[in-house]
Formats: structure tokens, sequence, C-alpha cells
């Protein structure tokens, strides 16, 4: 007997895979040029004058431009400011845009039954619809349309392929809340589409080498003589041992930039931390 091909079943789970990559796309940090975040709208508080803003929250925010104005209906994003990044040889790369709320402006209607000044100048209000955490005054706003256009565009095809890639490694954590990271945690990375980067790509991160000391010593350590700087040269019996650099775990890519890369943490063995080494992992072709 043949099976019956339900097809609307099929369209309901291809349309709720398309929404989960969307909301999954939404949920990946932007890195944002610094002078552009810093003209970003703000955040300025709510009607009920509250410190933190949860869903459905009527929320305020005080526009770059005092003559700009947006449209009614308009979906935004809500965005918390991150740590700046640099490249391990001291260029800055942006800013960090953390997603952490969704919502849209007001309608004409909400706004003349809810807002008692809705035409001030250089101010629009916005509605929460879904967040991740609660949203403060401070955070910034983008409309939907322009956080889209700082979602990374794919890597071009290197015009040298045959040169090597650049070393990357890690350079923060997105969390500011905790330095070592664990699985499931995002973090940054040097490189980018400069090391030959794409998304969905598997990495493997690596602790470097590094120098380790015994605690033999050939005189008292309370020596005034010995300090931070003179324990190991007044001290040359103090065995010095390299400990070789080691696998820690693995990382999938979700987005790419130029010179920066942001990967998930899969497996890990130990916790992750800045200066730790990525490689790409090479691809294993079945038989």
């Amino acid at each position: 007997m043949r099976s019956k091909f339900n097809r609307s079943a099929f369209l309901a789970l291809t349309l709720f895979g398309l929404l989960s990559a969307k909301v999954s796309a939404e949920a990946v940090p932007l890195i944002v040029p610094e002078a552009t975040f810093s003209t970003l709208p703000r955040i300025t508080g709510n009607t009920l004058n509250q410190g933190l803003m949860d869903q459905h929250s009527t929320i305020r925010i005080q526009l770059n431009d005092p003559t700009d104005r947006l449209r009614p209906e308009t979906p935004v994003m809500v965005f918390r400011q991150g740590i700046r990044l640099n490249a391990p040889d001291g260029r800055g790369l942006g800013v960090l845009a953390v997603p952490i709320a969704r919502g849209h402006t007001l309608s004409q209607q909400s706004e003349a039954n809810e807002i008692a000044n809705p035409d001030q100048p250089g101010v629009a209000w916005i509605r929460l619809q879904s967040l991740h955490q609660e949203v403060l005054r401070g955070d910034s706003v983008m409309t939907r349309s322009q956080a889209q256009s700082y979602q990374p565009a794919a890597c071009k095809t290197p015009t040298h392929p045959e040169t090597p890639a650049p070393a990357s490694e890690v350079i923060a954590p997105v969390s500011q809340a905790d330095m070592l990271s664990s699985g499931g945690d995002l973090l940054v990375i040097s490189g980018g589409c400069g090391i030959g980067l794409n998304r969905g790509d598997t990495v493997t991160l690596w602790r470097p080498a590094v120098a380790t000391y015994g605690r033999k010593m050939d005189q008292p350590i309370e020596n005034k003589r010995n300090d931070a700087s003179s324990v190991f040269d007044d001290n040359p019996a103090i065995s010095r041992t390299q400990t070789p650099g080691h696998r820690i775990g693995t990382a999938t890519v979700v987005a790419v930039y130029p010179e920066a890369a942001i990967i998930r943490v899969k497996n890990i063995s130990q916790a992750v931390q800045p200066k730790d080494l990525v490689r790409i992992s090479p691809v294993k072709n079945s038989p």
C-alpha cells in the first residue's frame, strides 16, 4: 500500500525550518562600526518609568536626529553594546552588538490612544514582542532592515589561494559576564574571510604551548633579594618545562566578517579563553 504524501505537513515543516533559521540568524551578534553604533537611537524609558522593560512594554526611544521620524509599525530590534573588538595586531574591528529583543513602532492609532505627546520631535515609541533578556535604558535600537544590512556578506574567493592563511585566535567571548567559555557559548575569533572561513565550517580550538616552572630553589624565598622579577634569575636550579599545545574543543562558524568570525562552541574539554588558537578542521571524505 502506497503511503500518501501530506503536502500540507511538508509545507508546514518547510516554513518552520525557514522561520527557525531566520530567528537563529537574528540571535547572532553583529559587528558594527563604533562610529555607527554611537549614532543609533537609544532607549530612555517607558510609559511606566521602569528600569527593566519586558515583553509588551511600550518604550520611548530618543533618535539621534531630532527631525527624524520612524514609520508606524516598523519592525525593530534592540541591541546591547558589547565589547570593543580589536584584532591581534591592535586594529579596531568594531563594536559587538548583542540582540536582546524584537518589536515594532506603535501604530498611529496606538500613539494617539496611549502617548500624551505623540508628535514630540526626535522621539519614537516601540512595543516589545519577544526578548532574550530584559531591556534597559541606554540599549540601542535598529530597524529590522538596518540590522539586516549589517549581516555579514558571503566571503569572496581569495585571489591568491596558495598563500598560507594567517593564524586565528580567540579574541573574546560574546558574554561579558564570563571570561571562560563552555559548550554552547559564542566566541569572536580573528581571521574571518581572510583565513578561508565560511558559515557552517567546523573549527578546532587549541591551547598554545606555555612555559611552567618548578619549585626547587637554592636559597630561601624569604631572602630580601628575591622579588617577583629576580626570583628565577637568583635561582637557576628552578626547573623550566614547556607544556605542549593541545586540542581543547570544537566549534561551528555561525557568522563570518572580512577580518573576524563568530563561532559556537560544540564539544569542549577545557574552558576556552582569549588567545586560544583556532584551526580549520580538515574535510574528511567518506569512502
